[in-house]
């Protein structure tokens, strides 16, 4: 699965403090167990994105990343350049995309939902060029993929149902399903490709197998569940939580199956990212009249 450079320390600061005024930057308590280093607590880059944005894949390894983003009636895709803290082109797409991963092979997957369908449509992950589309079994909430390059993970489907399809994206076919909890919101593989963890919005997190879809285990987080991202390594989970415009990001020690720290996080932040290396977190930021990516460091 895959998902910078900061001018002068002066200036990087001075965008920092304007950015998250405009944002509104709020975290909730540190109600975990956890110490919390000062220099995770502010970004150390913030680059502007279009009003409404909605999610962004991770980067890639040329420093590079896609964001999805738009109002009912207009929806566009639009390249990050992360080393020189600016967008670069953009491509407009179905005003029914709402989420957008991309693999480390540079396949751009976007993720297609309606009232009653879902699909995920693959795209040249250099100019965005539409290539495939596969129809899943309900609208998609959440995309991601897996550390082989060519696998994707659509959670999709309605209240009632939900469940994660298997896509590969050499064959544009869904090789396998398995069931979700019909409230999940968010879904990553394990490195090893032999799980995937689902998040709920009540704060549980399920680890189910991809061969057979047995739920192998289930620990809770806290509330208010938005989305999840996980390190290369397999070895930590980063859990984005909040309610309203509130937010901030729990650290899971997946061995132990326990927040070890809580991250603050800027209002209204809708989804997260890592780096290549996982060590940088992403936060995307999107309001009606606001969008960016605020990065972390996690060293």
């Amino acid at each position: 699965m895959t998902r910078r450079k900061s001018v002068t320390t002066m200036l990087v600061g001075a965008i920092a403090l304007i950015a998250l005024a405009g944002c509104g930057l709020k975290s909730t308590p540190v109600t975990s167990s956890p110490s919390q280093k000062a220099s995770r607590a502010k970004p150390v880059a913030i680059i502007p994105t279009p009003a409404n944005t909605l999610d962004a894949s991770y980067p890639e390894p040329n420093g590079t990343m896609w964001v999805v983003a738009g109002s009912a009636g207009s929806h566009g895709i639009y390249q990050v350049n992360l080393s020189h803290k600016k967008l670069g082109g953009s491509v407009s797409v179905s005003n029914n995309a709402n989420t957008i991963a991309e693999s480390s092979t540079g396949i751009l997957g976007m993720g297609i939902s309606t009232a009653a369908s879902g699909a995920v449509q693959f795209l040249n992950g250099s100019s965005g060029a539409p290539l495939k589309t596969v129809p899943v079994d309900g609208p998609v909430t959440a995309l991601a993929t897996g550390s082989d390059g060519i696998t994707f993970y659509a959670l999709n489907g309605t209240a009632k149902a939900k469940n994660v399809a298997i896509i590969n994206a050499q064959t544009d076919k869904v090789d396998a399903t398995i069931a979700a909890p019909s409230d999940a919101v968010s879904v990553v593989p394990a490195p090893n490709q032999q799980s995937v963890y689902v998040l709920e919005p009540n704060g549980v997190v399920s680890q189910i197998t991809t061969a057979g879809g047995h739920i192998s285990t289930q620990f809770p987080i806290g509330n208010s569940g938005i989305d999840l991202a996980i390190d290369p390594n397999g070895n930590t989970l980063y859990v984005l939580k909040g309610q309203g415009i509130t937010r901030n990001v729990a650290v899971v020690n997946l061995a132990k199956e326990a927040v070890t720290e809580v991250l603050p996080a800027p209002a209204n932040t809708q989804a997260i990212a890592l780096s290549p290396n996982g060590q940088v977190l992403y936060d995307i930021v999107g309001t009606t009249g606001v969008g960016n990516i605020q990065e972390y460091s996690l060293r």
